[in-house]
């Protein structure tokens, strides 16, 4: 075996370096470069380093990535670099800072940058949600990081409402007397907390009953009614109950009496001990427990909470370093719940940016304002729903009390019924845009009324589509809007955001629900109060409203797309075409055993203009060996026998097609002939070069010539298995490796043609023939067909190659298939064969003919076998026909 020489076209560039990011991180989800497509950590690769493996990703031309990332996320103690202290012994670990460190691992050799000598261009997408900037702790640490799509609150009452709210689900075992006063145990049943719909896990419940399970000792024993967080698990008891806790695992619960218990949990596995008396337990051993219907953050999907980002902007140290003390806890938690549970998660990388703009950025994200309450004096959060402040929290003021008030209705002369909303698309690494529309208030107009917003720190549509039918419902409402001047002592308690109920009989009966924008106290002479408001609408209720996906514009090119492809071994043909007739029979005739992988692709996308063949050699690598030029391809629009010379396809040409053309379908290679680009209708020859017709229900067509097909230049053995794929390129970059199409060497290019043209009693494999066996075909040769027209399968005999014997085999069978005489014939010097009826067993009811070519012991690739039943019909006799006319 051996390979075609190779040159250089290239060299590939590896360097170690390191780069910075900033202040703490959490962690390093992906990496992008050259904004090409996001690399993640591999499944089962431990964090926080990183494995890269991308050698093609900039192109065939331009090379990719490989190399290790070793992540130092700023930790205050962080160690330094090992890499770069083989360099540098006194190299800092550079604590409280975040960097990366590129190499290559143990062969020295470097990062892999690519083939054009410098790095290009990265994108890091990083995480820091459950610590903060200084690198302690997450404040309300269950609800920073918001599942996509929003969470699960516990329900109303539940006496635990902190840390951590996130139990999906909970067991129940409850207890009964039967009617002989026994104790019964029910089977542990699993369900969801919100509907109490029942689901169940692994293949059920192990039980058994034992005498004297009770746990020898116990880290906790907690007596009813309690509640407690143990290791992730919630464990209630109930008034009369007792609850035994050992390690972060329930192990045993001591029955006193009390009916049933539940444990909340989050992936555990547990042995349960229910004691029915002193002596006596119910045992369950090793529940595998999952939660079940339930959002749980998908790494990476998760986004920060962002309450807790501007909770941090307020009191970190490098912000506006407030005291803790003047953050309004429990008003902080009540809103970082409500947006967990709404699922409005952000992301966000700042470079430079005021901490007062990036707080009104944030809140005008989530429909939200920041304010400092005047009666404590503590920030709180506000958030603008219909029921984010309770029935007694809503202020009222009479008529009297109001001085002066002005009033205009917002919206009146030009309602906005219509947003173009822009927000970033994580996935594309792109902006994208949608447009909302409010259909009833366009209908009214006549005419749609545009205006445009942004959510850059959203990364999907669902979280900017929520927020922008908010903001759409206000924008197309006509409200009141206006202030008013009051001396009532009462108004100067109020704070910015508060709800009053505001009357005005002028204009509206009764009172409107309005909302404080502004709140000036005067000064030391004047104790009047000015308030600003808005008219408050609704956010719940149903708006006429449909979205919009704008196409993208800057949607770009496709990265690689797989192709429709086959890869086999070439026939003595191809092997000519390629190599010349006396290089291939050289080749040949030094090792007969040799054969060639080759590969043909159809055109998957416009931006790809050819793909390469890469095969594994044998030894299981993967490397580039060809390039081919795409090739065209129809679709089989009918099933067709294998006489059939003339069908409908579907598909075009896009290049001209002529007698030089081979056509390959399932296996088939067929010679094209003309292709009617109205009808559709396909006219080929059937089972060319050394392959025979068969039945095709559906399958690909590739229409190619020789520049079509690539050819691994490796001389492949006879019974050696080769992996082989075809890779689209793309400018952009190659389709990535996976797993290979098989193909096993059989030696095909030294293999005789077989004969063509086989037919019994004059038909091309019949069912049945009635009296004697006769077999014509017609002879082929390989070394013959090499130039000019190709035969077809049905056409006439041509001398046969040299050195190349016709063996026939006839095996009579009977009617259980067993066979009872064969006929093994050298027909070389003929071209037909007859078995007379008479000289057939008696019990003959089928045939089995076998007509094959060998040379220089080898057998052609796909023989004539073919089983045709003896008819044993008889035709009657004295039978007299009448004709009867109407």
């Amino acid at each position: 075996m051996g390979k075609s020489s190779s040159q250089v076209v290239g060299y590939r560039y590896y360097a170690k370096f390191a780069a910075f990011i900033g202040n703490r991180i959490e962690k390093l989800i992906a990496i992008n470069f050259d904004n090409r497509k996001w690399l993640t950590r591999r499944p089962g690769e431990p964090e926080p380093n990183l494995a890269v493996y991308a050698p093609n990703l900039y192109g065939e031309n331009e090379g990719g990535v490989y190399g290790l990332i070793d992540v130092f996320i700023g930790y205050p103690n962080q160690q330094p670099s090992e890499v770069y202290q083989q360099y540098f012994p006194l190299v800092s670990g550079y604590p409280y800072q975040s960097y990366l460190v590129f190499h290559s691992g143990s062969d020295n050799k470097g990062f892999y940058l690519g083939n054009s000598g410098y790095m290009k261009e990265m994108l890091l997408w990083v995480k820091r949600i459950h610590v903060k900037n200084d690198g302690g702790g997450q404040w309300h640490d269950s609800r920073a990081e918001v599942p996509e799509g929003g969470g699960v609150i516990t329900l109303p009452g539940d006496p635990i409402t902190d840390d951590p709210l996130d139990m999906p689900a909970s067991l129940y075992v409850s207890r009964q007397l039967d009617a002989d006063g026994n104790t019964q145990i029910s089977e542990p049943e699993l369900v969801d907390v919100r509907d109490k719909t029942g689901f169940w896990w692994g293949g059920g419940w192990s039980t058994s009953a034992s005498n004297d399970l009770k746990p020898a000792s116990f880290v906790s024993k907690m007596s009813g009614p309690y509640s407690r967080w143990v290791g992730g698990i919630r464990v209630r008891s109930s008034p009369q109950g007792s609850v035994y806790i050992t390690g972060s695992t329930f192990t045993g619960i001591d029955d006193y009496g009390w009916d049933n218990y539940s444990i909340d949990f989050v992936g555990e596995t547990l042995d349960i001990v229910i004691h029915t008396n002193n002596t006596k337990a119910i045992y369950w051993s090793n529940l595998h427990l999952q939660r079940f219907g339930v959002p749980v953050p998908r790494a990476p999907s998760g986004d920060i909470n962002p309450i807790h980002k501007i909770r941090e902007i307020l009191t970190d140290d490098a912000a506006m370093g407030k005291p803790e003390a003047d953050v309004n806890d429990g008003n902080f938690k009540k809103a970082a719940d409500q947006i967990w549970k709404e699922g409005l998660g952000i992301s966000w990388a700042i470079d430079e940016k005021s901490c007062i703009e990036a707080i009104e950025e944030l809140c005008y994200h989530i429909e939200a304002g920041i304010r400092v309450n005047r009666q404590t004096g503590l920030y709180e959060m506000v958030l603008f729903r219909d029921d984010w402040f309770e029935e007694d929290e809503i202020h009222a003021i009479t008529e009297n009390r109001i001085k002066d008030l002005s009033l205009e209705v917002m919206n009146s002369d030009d309602i906005v019924n219509q947003l173009n909303v822009t927000y970033y698309d994580r996935e594309r690494i792109k902006n994208s845009t949608f447009s909302v529309y409010e259909n009833g208030s366009i209908l009214t107009m006549g005419h749609a009324n545009a205006e445009s917003v942004e959510f850059p720190y959203f990364m999907n549509m669902r979280n900017a589509e929520i927020v922008a039918n908010w903001k759409l419902k206000q924008f197309s409402t006509p409200a009141w809007s206006g202030s008013f001047t009051t001396g009532w002592r009462e108004a100067r308690k109020w704070s910015r955001y508060d709800l009053i109920r505001l009357p005005w009989s002028k204009k509206w009966n009764g009172t409107i629900l309005v909302r404080i924008m502004k709140i000036n106290l005067g000064n030391g002479t004047d104790n009047t109060v000015t308030i600003d408001f808005e008219e408050v609408i609704p956010y719940s209720g149903e708006m006429n409203t449909s979205i919009v996906v704008d196409t993208p514009v800057d949607a770009g090119p496709q990265p690689p797309q797989p192709s429709i492809n086959t890869v086999f071994e070439a026939p003595y043909y191809l092997t000519v075409l390629r190599a010349g007739q006396t290089n291939a029979d050289l080749e040949l005739s030094n090792n007969p055993d040799i054969g060639y992988v080759v590969a043909i692709a159809a055109k998957p996308q416009n931006n790809s203009l050819n793909a390469l063949l890469y095969t594994d050699g044998g030894v299981g690598e993967f490397e580039q060996v060809s390039r081919l030029d795409y090739c065209d391809i129809l679709q089989l629009d009918q099933p067709i026998n294998e006489t059939a010379s003339a069908f409908v396809v579907t598909g075009s040409l896009t290049q001209t097609a002529n007698s030089n053309n081979l056509i390959l379908l399932n296996g088939e290679l067929m010679g094209f002939v003309a292709l009617d680009d109205a009808t559709k209708v396909l006219t080929v020859k059937r089972g060319v070069l050394d392959t025979v017709p068969k039945k095709h229900s559906s399958g690909s067509l590739f229409v190619f010539d020789l520049p079509d097909v690539a050819f691994d230049s490796t001389q492949y053995a006879q019974s050696e298995i080769i992996e082989a794929q075809v890779l689209t390129t793309t400018p952009s970059g190659i389709q990535e490796l996976s797993t290979g199409t098989a193909i096993e060497i059989q030696s095909r290019a030294i293999r005789p043609y077989p004969p063509a043209n086989v037919k019994i009693n004059d038909v091309f494999m019949p069912l049945y023939i009635d009296g004697d066996l006769q077999l014509t075909w017609s002879n082929r040769n390989r070394s013959q067909q090499t130039g000019g027209q190709i035969l077809g399968y049905f056409e006439g005999s041509v001398a046969l190659e040299s050195n190349t014997q016709t063996l026939l085999t006839v095996i009579e069978l009977d009617a259980n298939n067993i066979e009872i005489a064969t006929h093994s014939v050298n027909v070389t010097a003929s071209n037909s064969f007859t078995l007379i009826k008479s000289a057939m067993q008696v019990d003959t009811r089928s045939l089995l003919v076998n007509l094959k070519t060998v040379r220089n012991g080898y057998e052609c690739l796909y023989a004539f076998d073919h089983t045709v039943i003896c008819s044993t019909l008889v035709a009657p006799s004295n039978v007299t026909f009448q004709v009867i006319e109407y």
